[in-house]
Order: C-alpha cells, then structure tokens, then sequence
C-alpha cells in the first residue's frame, strides 16, 4: 500500500510534465495553423486585390513569368493561362481592328453619303438656277411681247386716230374733200371718200397699185396691222364707171371704226331710215341709193361673176333682190338693170368667216 501510493506520488509529476509537454506542441499547431491561414489571407487578398472592380486588367498586367525552380504542374498552369492571355489579347486585338475597320469603312460610306448629298444639293442648287434663268427668261419674253403688244395698241390707236371720219360739211350733196391736202399730208394713193350717213362710216379711199391686199393689213400712214384702209382691187377702174365695183373694209369691232357699222342695216328699221350712201372724187359726187343689205358667201365677187355679162348681171342681182329675211332686207322701188352702176361694200360676219355682209348701191344722180 505504501509503496502503491508512494509510485503514484512519484509519477504525478511525470504525467504533469508529459501533459504541458502535449500543451506546448498543441499550442505550437495552433499557432503555425493560424499563422498559415493569415498569411494565406494575405497572399489570397494581394492576389486578389482590385478585384472587385476589373479583373481583366489585372490578368492583363501578368507576366506568367515561370522561374526555373517553379514546380512542373504549376509552370504548366502558369503556361496554359500565358496563352489564354495571348489569345484573348490578340482576340482583342483582333476585335478592335476589325472594329476600326468597320468604322473606317462606316466613316467612308458617312463620307461617300455626305459627298453625295453634297453632289444632289449642288445639282438642285444648279437646276434652281436654272429654272430661275428659265423664268427670268420667260419673264423678259413676256414683257417684250407686252412691249410689242403695247406697241401694236398704240400704232393701232395712232391709226384710228388717222382714220376718224374728217367733216368739211354738213351737207353731204355739197361737201368738198381736199384730195390735194390728202395725197400730200397723208397717203398718196388715196382716190376717193366715202361717207355712210346715219354712220360713222366717212374714210378715205385706197388703191395699191400691184398689191390688191395691201390695205387689208396696212393703215393709213403705210405701218402694217390693223385697222387697214378702205381700198379696191385693181380689177376696178378708179372712174367708178363698172357695172359692180367692191370696197372692202374690216368689222373693227373692238373700236367700231372702219365698216363695223354696216352691220347696223341688220336692223329694218335702220336700213328703211337711211337709204343712201355717197362716193366723193376729185371731179364729183356720186350719190348711191342702197336697195339691199345681203349675206353673202365669202367668194370674189368680181373674180367669179362677170357683171359686164348681161345674163350674170341679171341672175346674180334677181338672186340678191330677191332674199329677205334675217340680216337681209330689200328695198321695193329701185330699179336695177344691166346698165347701172353699182357700189357693193363688203365687210366681215362675226363668228362667220364663210360669210360676207354686203350692202348694194346703185348710182341714182
């Protein structure tokens, strides 16, 4: 017993030594376990330092740099990671070309696109200033017809003007016209006047010597257009001594001049009223006694009816005194043979140009 308790007194301290000697190496463990997982944590924080905002640049600022000592597995990894970096960097770079590439070839169709744009304002710009001279052309056009028509209105005007039926008396059996003054002052072809009374008919009366038509376009004072003259053919004698001469004169209707108003004997009451008309020469004065008032055909008279023929005097005029009605009036009482003297005044039809309105006068003193 003794003994037994004196062996255990001895190998307490024994086992106290052998328990702090566990404790020491236990805490020794503990401590290189902690040391390790801090350094760890340090080495995983500066690997991965940054982080949390780009890795990419981080992998990018690597230089997979494998030391000679550096384990085979691990300069493998480092290895394989250099070349995904050289492949994702030529990826990039090969990314960043063809993107550049693209934007060159964007900038260059932008460029073509605004050079064409340049190119369509330039050919509007051109075609504008074009149609602007085109107008400006039109427009001077228009104002040198509007000239020339000014023109022609104030010739016109100066020719009516010239034209105005000239009073010397109120007495047409005695009124004396000065052909001298005339032929000198006005026109030298004029031969004859002619006065319609209950009318503004009174003008002077014209004959061309080669051109039959001249005075159908040609005034007074010689300037060509309208209102023309009052004139005969050269297929009349100018001593009024034919069996039929013809004057011919334009319907002026917009002025009411020249022989406009022959078509007052459209009226019957206007053509019974005045019954006469005179011609005015240099030797005398022959006074008419109108017997009709006809529509007509626009033919020649004179080119198609030979009047010194007895026979076409005579079916011609039985014709013509026999037509009443309308426009046309016939005067009972006249006598007309073969051997008179007729004047015929032709003029215009409005709206009918196939037509002629004549009035017949035969020479009574």
């Amino acid at each position: 017993m003794d003994h037994q308790i004196k062996n255990n007194q001895t190998d307490e301290p024994a086992r106290k030594d052998e328990r702090k000697r566990h404790g020491n190496v236990g805490f020794v463990i503990i401590s290189v376990a902690l040391l390790l997982v801090i350094v760890g944590m340090i080495i995983f924080l500066i690997l991965h330092a940054g982080g949390g905002k780009d890795q990419t640049p981080l992998v990018g600022d690597a230089s997979f740099e494998v030391a000679e000592d550096t384990p085979k597995s691990m300069a493998d990894q480092i290895e394989a990671k250099k070349e995904t970096q050289e492949a994702t960097e030529e990826s990039g770079a090969s990314g960043s070309t063809e993107a550049t590439e693209e934007t060159t070839e964007a900038s260059g169709e932008s460029t073509e696109a605004t050079e064409e744009s340049k190119t369509e304002e330039s050919k509007a710009e051109e075609t504008k200033a074009e149609e602007s001279k085109v107008e400006e052309s039109k427009t001077e056009e228009s104002k040198t017809e509007e000239s020339k028509a000014e023109e022609s209105k104030a010739e016109q005007s100066k020719a009516e003007e010239q034209a105005k039926p000239v009073k010397t008396s109120t007495d047409p059996e005695t009124r004396v016209i000065d052909f001298a003054t005339l032929q000198s002052t006005k026109n030298a072809h004029i031969y004859a006047w002619i006065s319609v009374p209950g009318t503004n008919i009174d003008y002077p009366v014209l004959r061309h010597p080669t051109d039959d038509g001249y005075y159908l376009y040609h005034n007074l004072n010689g300037s060509q257009g309208y209102p023309g003259c009052i004139y005969t053919e050269n297929c009349n004698s100018m001593d009024w001594t034919d069996p039929v001469t013809v004057l011919y004169g334009h319907d002026m209707r917009s002025t009411g001049t020249m022989f406009h108003q022959l078509h007052k004997f459209e009226t019957k009451s206007f053509f019974d009223k005045h019954e006469y008309f005179y011609i005015y020469t240099p030797e005398k004065t022959l006074k008419y006694q109108i017997f009709s008032a006809y529509v007509h055909s626009n033919e020649h008279l004179l080119g198609n009816h030979n009047f010194s023929n007895k026979e076409v005097f005579d079916t011609f005029f039985s014709t013509v005194l026999a037509t009443e009605g309308g426009s046309s009036h016939v005067r009972s009482g006249v006598a007309i043979s073969s051997d008179s003297k007729i004047v015929t005044l032709s003029t215009c039809i409005k709206n009918k140009p196939e037509n002629r309105y004549l009035i017949f006068g035969v020479l009574v003193n």
